[in-house]
C-alpha cells in the first residue's frame, strides 16, 4: 500500500476492524442517537466496543455528528450520520487502485 493514495489507506483501515463496519452498517440507512445505535447493536457488540468505533470512524472521516464544536462528552441525543459521500469516494478510488 506504499504507493497507494491516502484515502485509499484510510478505506483500507476502516476495514481492519470488523466493529467498525458493523457500525457503519448500523448508521448508513438513517442517522442515529446514541440510544438508538445501542439498540440496534444490542446482541452484536458492547457499548465499549460501540464507542471506540465511533472515536475511529470519526477520525476517519466516516462518520460525524451534530454536538456542538468542541465538547469532549456529546449527549445522548448527538445525532450520528454515516458520510455516504466520502464513503462513495473512497470506494471509488480503492476500486480505481486495485482495478489499475
Amino acid at each position: 500500500m506504499k504507493n497507494a493514495p491516502a484515502r485509499v489507506k484510510v478505506f483500507q483501515e476502516l476495514f481492519a476492524a470488523p466493529a467498525r463496519i458493523l457500525v457503519l452498517r448500523a448508521l448508513l440507512p438513517q442517522p442515529l442517537n446514541y440510544g438508538e445505535l445501542f439498540d440496534a447493536l444490542d446482541n452484536v457488540m458492547s457499548r465499549p466496543a460501540i464507542h471506540g468505533a465511533l472515536i475511529e470512524l470519526r477520525a476517519l472521516g466516516y462518520i460525524e455528528d451534530d454536538a456542538p464544536e468542541g465538547v469532549i462528552r456529546r449527549p445522548s441525543t448527538t445525532r450520528l450520520t454515516a458520510r455516504r459521500d466520502r464513503i462513495t469516494h473512497d470506494f471509488g478510488q480503492a476500486l480505481e487502485f486495485v482495478l489499475g
